[in-house]
């Protein structure tokens, strides 16, 4: 296993210093992917040993997951051509972000299996993007949502052997602050994922999805991440919060021919609550990081990764929650106006 840690980290992990960017599959405001450059080091900048915090669900009905959506009953075709392109387009984004998962989640767990505390702590958020991009429509394959980002809160407790995934392993590095007893977790991260990329293919999309899953991810923004709840242990939030957001930009940026048709209004306040957004969570931007979200009475309160108090005052999350609500309001209009069913 230390040989293939070396091997990979000469890829993903000891070269990052040297290549100074990590490529994950993010499309920017033009559809493109886009580096999210790494700190000098070897991990990825803004994150450290000083992240957010960590909960989730279980099942896909269970506490806090964003994975609500059910294809019962959905129409499976569209006689739309533009949407109908929005769904091909979005299956090979789909692709792309498993892909990417799957890589940096490697990086992340050869680095629990090498006993590197501080690198794994490093990638640990950066090993979630991917997944909180596309988290509703993976969630359709409803045995990996809950066996990778289940929360303690399904569970006895921490010690629980049922509590599995990305959240087990953050409690073990940053509460337990050891990679001790760590590598069974990363071993079946590692299967689970794949067998999310191998059902992919086989995964039925209807169009409506793609409109409810634009809405979905911003519920999960405004009921599990603006909480704290989500990364309880590490503190690192924000990193899934915008991720969440990114998710939903790329279904309505692929359904924007379609909705400059239908509704060309309610795209426009569509994209101007995203611009608003962004505004807001600029000044949260820890270089190509984010700031630990330690909050006002903050219930996950964390003297290790919060030291110095509230990094994220109580008018921004209350300004966060209002633009959530506004833009979540319009984002369930969208299968509305593209008469989806």
């Amino acid at each position: 296993m230390a040989t293939r840690f070396l091997v990979r980290g000469a890829a993903a992990l000891l070269a990052v210093a040297a290549l100074a960017a990590l490529v994950v599959a993010c499309g920017d405001d033009d559809g493109e992917v886009r580096p999210i450059p790494v700190s000098e080091g070897g991990s990825p900048s803004g994150t450290g040993s000083a992240s957010a915090s960590g909960t989730h669900t279980h099942t896909g009905s269970a506490s806090g997951s964003a994975t609500g959506i059910s294809t019962e009953g959905m129409e499976t075709m569209t006689s739309n051509d533009l949407i109908q392109s929005a769904v091909d387009g979005y299956r090979g984004y789909l692709m792309a972000q498993v892909d990417q998962m799957i890589s940096d989640t490697d990086a992340f767990t050869d680095a629990i299996r090498a006993g590197d505390l501080d690198a794994a702590k490093a990638w640990y958020p950066v090993s979630r993007l991917a997944w909180e991009r596309i988290e509703p429509i993976a969630g359709l394959v409803e045995e990996i949502d809950g066996a990778v980002d289940a929360r303690v809160d399904d569970f006895e407790n921490e010690d629980d052997p049922e509590f599995t995934g990305w959240h087990r392993l953050e409690y073990i590095l940053f509460s337990l602050n050891t990679t001790d007893g760590a590598a069974q977790f990363a071993d079946k991260l590692d299967a689970d994922l794949r067998i999310l990329r191998d059902s992919i293919p086989d995964l039925e999309l209807p169009p409506a999805v793609l409109a409810i899953g634009a809405a979905e991810l911003i519920e999960e923004v405004s009921q599990g991440k603006i909480t704290g709840e989500e990364d309880r242990y590490s503190k690192t939030d924000l990193w899934d919060f915008y991720a969440n957001l990114e998710g939903s930009k790329a279904l309505i940026r692929l359904l924007t021919p379609a909705l400059e048709e239908a509704d060309p209004d309610l795209l426009a306040s569509i994209n101007a609550g995203f611009d608003e957004l962004d505004e807001t969570l600029a000044p949260l931007r820890n270089g190509n990081g984010w700031v630990p979200y330690c909050q006002e009475n903050d219930e996950y309160h964390s003297d290790e990764y919060c030291p110095n108090g509230a990094t994220v005052s109580q008018a921004t999350v209350d300004q966060l929650k209002a633009q959530l609500a506004s833009l979540s309001e319009n984002i369930s209009q969208t299968a509305g106006a593209l008469s989806l069913q």
